[in-house]
């Protein structure tokens, strides 16, 4: 009986001693993740975008193109030693380009899928969230919209930022500040008063 006493004792003294390493591998999970969108507002909360002039333009969004060195890696915890990653299983620039066609459809432009008179191709050149004591994002993008026989109509590089506390090292914090960038990246392209100018007279 005493020697069963000090089997269980030994077992659960090993079990308490192995309690953080399995609660550190357990919060560095953040790799290979699937990307959410999780925005916290949305695009029609910001200012307003002036669509005059613009009825007759049928917008087609080619996909997007990943620029980054590093297509997986889309953030990093720094608050604790060592650094932690977040990486994503998913197609970044596949999903950029989604949502911001239902950003711009959800704004009032009409986004097609085949034809149109004006083309938008553009390329991921940030995606990333910096997590210390705020989790702070960056997405930028470079967007060129053409006619249909390739002729350039206006340029644009893109940014949005987003930043906010949060519980540390959790997905749904970094979803979240990256979906609002996202937005902001998208917001600033069409708000800007070059988008109105170069694309009305398609």
């Amino acid at each position: 009986m005493k020697n069963l006493v000090r089997i269980v004792s030994v077992v659960a003294v090993s079990v308490v001693a192995l309690c953080p390493l399995i609660t550190a591998g357990a919060a560095d999970k953040l790799e290979g993740i699937t990307l959410e969108w999780m925005p916290t507002s949305p695009m029609s909360g910001r200012a307003p975008v002036d669509l005059q002039g613009l009825e007759r333009v049928r917008l087609r969004i080619e996909p997007f193109t990943d620029k980054r060195a590093d297509p997986e890696y889309i953030g990093r915890n720094t608050a604790r030693i060592p650094i932690r990653k977040v990486t994503t299983s998913e197609d970044v620039a596949r999903f950029v380009t989604y949502q911001v066609k239902l950003l711009l459809s959800e704004l009032g432009i009409e986004v097609v899928e085949t034809g149109g008179n004006v083309v938008l191709k553009g390329d991921v050149r940030k995606f990333f969230v910096e997590e210390a004591k705020r989790y702070n994002a960056e997405v930028e993008l470079d967007a060129i919209f053409t006619d249909t026989n390739g002729k350039m109509l206006w340029g644009v590089v893109a940014t949005g930022t987003s930043s906010r506390f949060g519980i540390s090292y959790k997905a749904a914090n970094y979803f979240e500040v990256l979906s609002d960038a996202l937005i902001g990246a998208t917001h600033e392209m069409v708000h800007n008063r070059g988008f109105r100018k170069a694309l009305a007279g398609n």
